[in-house]
């Protein structure tokens, strides 16, 4: 009953979080029970459980003996005489007073967890509370909770600030210990012994019933005593570094530490500076840590003590390349690519190529990484396609704040085999790269759910099109009113759409060499046509409206420069980068008075009709349309004919001026039919050979006015008013291809309705 009664006190000094006081408090207001048989000290000095004295030594030296005898509340992880010997004779000491004292100090410590924690909470701590929710199933990530904190911490160390050319005092936090249940192993699905066992070689997973301890089996569970719970051990645990301590402390991944140190700075921690600065003799107390990838050289993953639930949980899986793998991998990828040394890879390409090694938020064990039906996922965004069995042993690594795997080799990362794995590579697509990086689509691109067929411009391409590639700050530029200003994220983003074309399930990602082919990208209602091994965007198409255009062609040549695992890479000849159209055609229609016009007739027509409105066009008003325009000289000669209702003896003058009796009600009725309003009709696409605009009659938004009969016959288009037989084509000059834009679309055809 006394030992129930222990255990549900203990029990509540286990969870600090859900009393008032913080783990300062706790220590002071916990009341040892006067009926319980001894302390941690006694309990370790009474030979009951094993011989300790080593390990009591060293608590001695270390300055812990008052904590066991009472004056803290601590779980007590314990190492007999044997274990330590073992320990002691392995780093080549005769005793442990022969070791440094700080040493020690960081040893014994480690083996000291704050607060007492019975073998079902070490099983399954619940930062929240308890294990099993209100109706008794257990509740999910069980044993997920798995590292606790411990009383080894490093001194503050003096560190080179690069940023400022001066030393500066960097604060070490508390290591927490990792405990390693069968519940942990059992929620993530993977076999206990063997990803225990990876990772600690020269230890034996025990834990079935119960847990290991970082490197040590516990061969005696939860021995009380009246300030907290003791464990034995069968081998004295060793202090975890961090992640970043391994990597420095291994030259063969000088280059990746380097590498990784691009992203680091040294910054002030104001609670830190408030609270221990002066004990150091120092104005402030600085942290290391990384932006843009994770802080490795940090120990927690979280700056706030009181975040249990992150510090129990959240680590870091770290796959480092040697530096001959990353000699190696520049040798066959960017060298290839215009770089000259690695020195010289553009910051943004090396960042996605370290983010290709990295697995944020959980530690990934050898069976995570084999596991073919949820690979995970690395922070590219992309499979992490790494085979365990090919680490060396000594290069697994499990670390205070995460795991290490140190590859001797890496193969081309997934993301540098995509669609945009090349613009990763070479230099002159550096402008290209800058739109992906700020566009917030990068994981669309390396995705291999969908393919891609991408143009890439290169820098000059930019720089013809006014935007300028700025290599300081990996960012795009163009004039503004006041001098040079930044790209948005919306700006890059229709960058790459107007680059690269998403293509349906089984459809080629070859643009093909002869024929003519429409491609719609992601940014809406915009195109690609493809013609004879050339392509345009709409916008350059759309410039043949103009008869001042004096361009020529809008066609140029693309080359295939990659097969990616997602799609096929294409150069292209234009003199700049494709734009979206921004013309409001409506309005030019509305407003059109130049006969040199393809529309002119056409807008003659509307206006007569009653469909202008100042610089609108009425059936604008009713959402974005299609309509298919006859030529100038099909209206003439159906005027000439008088085939137009609402209009008799009508003629245009050399100025290209329509005269002649008009019946504007009839003239607008029919003048509606010409009119497809794509929300009224269900339409997403515009009309193109092969779109998604299927064959049928739509009906115009004027009810007296005559449904429209649309056909897609495979190889043209063509139109024809409901009830009549007249059939009219769209022609030919200009391919079969849309005049796109925003607010709507047209084609051109061979006669009037």
């Amino acid at each position: 009953m006394k030992k129930a009664t222990l255990r549900k006190a203990l029990y509540a000094l286990c969870f600090p979080f859900l009393l008032a006081g913080c783990e300062d408090k706790m220590d002071e207001h916990y009341e040892i029970p006067g009926w319980v048989a001894g302390s941690e000290w006694e309990v370790l000095s009474s030979g009951e459980h094993g011989n300790f004295s080593i390990f009591l030594e060293g608590c001695d030296i270390a300055g812990y003996t008052n904590m066991l005898k009472g004056r803290s509340v601590m779980t007590v992880m314990a190492p007999d005489d044997e274990a330590f010997r073992a320990y002691l004779e392995e780093k080549g000491y005769a005793s442990i007073k022969d070791m440094p004292v700080e040493e020690v100090k960081k040893l014994i410590g480690f083996h000291l967890v704050n607060y007492s924690y019975t073998k079902d909470m070490l099983e399954n701590f619940r930062p929240e509370g308890s294990g099993v929710a209100d109706d008794g199933t257990p509740q999910l990530d069980a044993g997920l909770y798995y590292k606790h904190r411990t009383r080894s911490q490093d001194e503050p160390t003096l560190e080179y600030n690069p940023s400022t050319g001066e030393d500066v005092l960097v604060y070490h936090r508390e290591r927490f210990l990792p405990v390693f249940s069968s519940q942990f192993f059992s929620t993530r699905k993977i076999d206990a012994k063997s990803n225990y066992e990876y990772f600690y070689p020269n230890s034996t997973w025990t834990g079935d019933t119960g847990f290991n301890v970082s490197n040590a089996s516990v061969k005696e569970y939860g021995i009380i005593a009246n300030n907290g719970y003791i464990y034995t051990l069968d081998r004295v645990l060793e202090p975890l570094e961090t992640l970043y301590t391994e990597l420095k402390n291994n030259p063969d991944f000088s280059t990746y530490l380097e590498l990784y140190d691009s992203y680091g700075s040294y910054v002030v921690n104001n609670d830190l500076t408030t609270k221990y600065a002066s004990a150091y003799g120092v104005e402030e107390l600085f942290q290391h840590t990384h932006t843009g990838v994770p802080s490795i050289a940090m120990e927690w993953p979280t700056d706030s003590e009181y975040a249990f639930s992150s510090l129990c949980s959240i680590s870091y899986t770290i796959f480092a390349p040697t530096n001959e793998a990353i000699e190696d991998f520049f040798e066959r990828f960017w060298k290839k690519g215009g770089y000259e040394s690695l020195a010289d890879v553009d910051k943004v390409a090396l960042q996605m190529f370290l983010y290709n090694y990295i697995y944020s938020g959980s530690m990934l064990f050898p069976s995570d990484l084999k596991n073919t039906d949820d690979v995970p996922v690395s922070g590219a965004g992309t499979e992490l396609n790494i085979n365990p069995d090919d680490v060396a042993k000594d290069r697994r690594i499990m670390c205070v704040n995460g795991a290490l795997y140190g590859l001797d080799h890496i193969e081309t990362p997934s993301a540098f085999s995509s669609v945009v794995g090349s613009i990763f590579q070479n230099k002159n697509s550096l402008s290209y790269l800058y739109a992906l990086n700020g566009s917030g689509l990068y994981s669309n691109y390396v995705s291999d759910v969908a393919n891609y067929i991408v143009l890439v411009p290169t820098v000059d391409q930019f720089s013809a099109a006014g935007i300028y590639t700025v290599q300081s700050t990996q960012d795009l530029e163009q004039e503004g009113d006041d001098g040079r200003v930044a790209l948005n994220s919306a700006q890059k983003q229709t960058i790459m759409y107007m680059h690269s074309a998403g293509l349906a399930t089984g459809e080629s990602s070859e643009l093909p060499a002869t024929g003519k082919k429409v491609y719609p990208l992601s940014r809406s209602w915009n195109y690609w046509f493809v013609k004879d091994g050339k392509i345009t965007c709409n916008a350059l198409f759309n410039r043949q409206l103009n008869p001042q255009n004096t361009g020529g062609s809008p066609f140029s040549a693309f080359h295939k420069t990659t097969s990616a695992s997602n799609g096929t890479v294409y150069s292209f000849d234009y003199a700049g980068i494709f734009t979206t159209e921004s013309t409001d055609i409506s309005r030019d229609i509305a407003i059109c008075a130049d006969k040199n016009y393809v529309y002119h007739h056409f807008a003659q027509l509307l206006k007569r009709a009653g469909l202008v409105s100042g610089e609108m066009l009425l059936p604008s008003a009713y959402g974005r349309f299609i309509t298919f325009i006859p030529t100038n000289e099909a209206i003439e000669k159906a005027i000439a004919e008088n085939r137009i209702p609402g209009i008799t003896d009508g003629a245009f003058d050399a100025d290209g001026n329509l005269s002649g009796t008009i019946d504007q009600t009839a003239l607008r009725n029919y003048m509606y039919s010409y009119f497809i309003i794509m929300g009224d009709n269900g339409i997403t696409s515009y009309p193109y050979v092969g779109s998604n605009m299927k064959s049928g009659t739509y009906r115009p938004h004027l009810p007296e006015a005559k449904g429209l009969v649309y056909t897609d016959d495979g190889s043209r288009l063509s139109v024809r008013l409901e009830g009549s037989s007249n059939t009219c084509h769209v022609v030919d000059t200009y391919d079969q291809f849309p005049f796109a834009f925003e607010n709507c679309c047209f084609h051109l055809i061979d006669d009037v309705l």
